[in-house]
């Protein structure tokens, strides 16, 4: 049991070390509209948003405004395609 866990440990360090590695590469400004990011700030901190695509190594950040505009315009999109989902389905009822 014991050695399991050194090699969860040992796995779970390696992620870590990985993830770390890529906040190297993080930006200094929002990737939608350039506002600049202050890492030394508690705010920016824990309202930005990071996305990290680990295959790619890319790292973006978003301020709260772009993230949240990002998120409406994703469940607007969602919506539409519900309605013409629904819609499509209504005429080939009728059919």
């Amino acid at each position: 049991m014991a050695r399991n866990k050194v090699k969860k440990n040992k796995k779970l360090e390696k992620k870590m070390a990985k993830k770390l590695m890529l906040f190297d590469i993080l930006g200094d400004e929002c990737a939608a509209c350039q506002e600049p990011y202050d890492k030394k700030s508690k705010e920016h901190v824990q309202t930005w948003r990071v996305i990290v695509r680990e295959q790619e190594k890319i790292v973006r950040l978003y301020c709260p405004p772009c993230w949240d505009n990002a998120n409406k315009m994703i469940k607007e999109i969602e919506n539409d395609l519900r309605i013409q989902h629904e819609k499509g389905s209504e005429g080939s009822d009728k059919g």
